[in-house]
């Protein structure tokens, strides 16, 4: 293996931090080096040039003294000489300890040889009495030696101050093109680490970051290939081992998948009941051979499509996802319709049930729905047999009627004083046959009711009504009852409460068989209350008693048919038919029956009735 990446980030940045002090190096040996050049064109020939220019302007100074002294025989004042004599002898002590270029300390010591030799012979002209032409040319001679030499000397120097002007610019080019070279390279080896490294770290995350995003959706091919010899290689390494080791293991559980989906058809497959699976868009997800057959559809035409689509041309599809598509109505009501559908020479019916399929979820209490289940069993051999009971009720019920009448008929008669009187025991025997009788004539009477209700026949007569109207029939007709008990009947109800559209005399019974309840199990002086009120689109019954209540268990039960909670215990002698036949009377009226119940605290039983939208005044009823 090679560097990691952490010697490799090492390796670069410091590579980086060299070339930067490299380039900070070159700039300061550069600078130096201008520096010097500068230095030394500007203090050492400067000096030679200035002491060579003194001792110019004090020989000037001098020989013009020259020249007055040939012409006057005046001495010249010794103060003024012997100063330029001291200004000419400092500055050529200075200079000979300032030689700069090649040649120079020759000249200077050639000038100092010469300075001398002028300063004597000057001070010979100055001290004769008669100054001939031959000493003062002898003089000037000198002079003119000393201002060769100083001349020479000047000009040596100032050559050297151009030679090392020329070579400062010509460092100062070198400087220039060698700091440009060391930049150039130092800027491209930069950019080449400033493009290269971040790639090298980012690029690999970002292609790990993609293959980790194809496998959350599922898509286990993926692999890495980073030859780079560091930790990215071994990472590579590790996400394909994954990689390959999910693809095993869905490989594995699709085939699963697949033998369980293949068991799990051919169980549906094999099942008498039709079966069809819809997902949460309402497609189709599989039909069962019974539901094909039923259908009278192809099941490879059928999977895939949208269940309403094939709805609208299948009589029986259309059935089936009747209220799916209808939000308003539950499941619940649907499933109590039965489907008929025509077989050779009879009916055969199916009960539908409608199961949603739905998802756990366990940060939601309610699991998500993502399809449906709907199931036809065939229940025709139970509506058959359901068909033949209510017959054989209806007969029984009506064949009891001539029996009950000839008994009543028979006590009437046996009442009759005019056929003999009767005793104690004769009346009570009598008046224990006729509460048989009327016992057995309203549990008649309620067959016959329930065998209408079950064949489909009941007969409505429907008109408007006051509720007042209503509340004050169902009284009347118990008030008897309900005083011989001594129980207090109080009624509640607005004097202007919109009238209800009702079959007056079947709303009527069922108040009165729920006072009747009521009323068996009050206790004696106890208190009921009859009520109606108004709500959004209809007007509620309730009537509300002070009993033993309903156990909570029985209450999901107290409207089925020959349901009783206490059964005899109480000795009420009833059938159990008296709410099954009101539920039905008041949904076919398109209200609502219920119970509110409380153990030991009473019950209240209620039902709705539709408001009445035709009239706005009534005037009278006929019950």
């Amino acid at each position: 293996m090679g560097m990691n990446i952490k010697t490799k980030l090492y390796t670069g940045l410091g590579f980086l931090a060299f070339l930067l002090v490299l380039l900070w190096g070159s700039s300061l040996v550069s600078v130096n080096t201008l520096a010097e050049n500068t230095v030394d064109i500007i203090q050492n020939n400067s000096r030679t040039i200035t002491y060579m220019q003194n001792m110019e302007h004090a020989m000037s100074k001098l020989h013009k003294k020259e020249v007055n002294m040939l012409s006057d025989t005046a001495r010249p004042a010794s103060t003024n000489v012997d100063s330029l004599k001291r200004i000419l002898k400092r500055e050529m002590s200075k200079q000979m300890k300032n030689f700069t270029e090649t040649g120079e300390p020759e000249a200077s010591r050639a000038l100092r040889g010469a300075l001398m030799q002028y300063l004597e012979q000057f001070d010979r002209f100055r001290s004769q009495e008669y100054r001939d032409m031959n000493s003062y040319q002898t003089i000037v001679n000198k002079y003119a030696e000393i201002q060769d030499l100083i001349s020479q000397i000047t000009y040596m120097n100032l050559d050297a101050i151009d030679r090392k002007k020329d070579r400062a610019q010509e460092t100062a080019a070198q400087v220039i093109l060698y700091m440009t070279i060391i930049g150039a390279i130092s800027t491209l080896l930069a950019l080449a680490l400033l493009l290269k490294y971040p790639n090298y770290i980012v690029n690999p995350i970002r292609e790990l970051i993609e293959r980790i995003q194809n496998i959350a959706n599922q898509n286990y091919d993926q692999r890495l290939e980073f030859n780079t010899g560091d930790e990215y290689e071994e990472l590579a390494q590790a996400f394909n081992t994954m990689a390959t080791r999910l693809q095993e293991y869905e490989s594995s559980n699709l085939a699963k998948l697949k033998n369980e989906k293949q068991r799990i058809e051919a169980i549906i497959n094999q099942m008498n009941e039709a079966i069809v699976g819809l997902d949460s868009e309402k497609n189709i997800l599989f039909v069962n051979s019974k539901a094909e057959e039923l259908l009278g559809l192809d099941r490879n035409k059928l999977v895939g499509q949208y269940a309403p689509d094939v709805a609208s041309t299948n009589d029986l599809m259309r059935k089936l996802i009747k209220g799916l598509m209808d939000t308003e109505k539950t499941n619940q009501d649907e499933e109590g319709d039965l489907i008929k559908i025509a077989s050779e020479n009879r009916h055969i019916y199916y009960s539908k049930d409608t199961l949603p399929v739905l998802l756990d979820d366990e940060a939601q209490q309610d699991g998500k729905q993502i399809g449906t289940i709907v199931t036809l069993k065939n229940v025709t051999h139970f509506q058959e047999m359901n068909e033949a009971k209510s017959n054989f009720v209806a007969v029984v019920s009506h064949e009891l009627k001539t029996p009950i009448a000839s008994i009543n008929m028979s006590l009437r008669l046996l009442e009759d004083e005019r056929v003999g009187p009767l005793n104690e025991e004769q009346v009570e025997l009598i008046d224990s046959i006729r509460n048989d009788a009327d016992r057995m004539k309203r549990t008649t009477a309620e067959l016959l009711d329930l065998s209408k209700i079950e064949s489909g026949n009941i007969q409505l007569n429907s008109q408007p009504a006051r509720p007042s109207d209503l509340l004050d029939y169902a009284f009347e007709t118990m008030v008897m009852q309900v005083d011989q008990k001594g129980i207090d009947i109080e009624i509640e109800c607005e004097e202007e409460l919109p009238a209800v559209k009702t079959d007056l005399q079947k709303s009527v019974w069922v108040l009165v068989n729920l006072i009747s309840n009521a009323v068996r199990y009050t206790p004696d002086h106890g208190k009921i209350l009859l009520k109606a009120e108004e709500q959004p689109r209809v007007v509620r019954f309730s009537v509300t008693d002070n009993g033993k209540g309903i156990p909570e268990e029985y209450i999901d039960k107290i409207f089925q048919k020959y349901f009783q909670v206490y059964g005899d215990k109480n000795g009420s002698g009833g059938s159990g038919l008296g709410l099954s036949i009101a539920k039905e009377f008041i949904n076919a009226q398109g209200g609502e029956i219920g119970v509110e119940s409380e153990l030991g605290k009473g019950s209240t039983f209620y039902f709705t009735l539709p408001k009445n939208r035709s009239l706005d005044k009534i005037d009278s009823y006929e019950v």
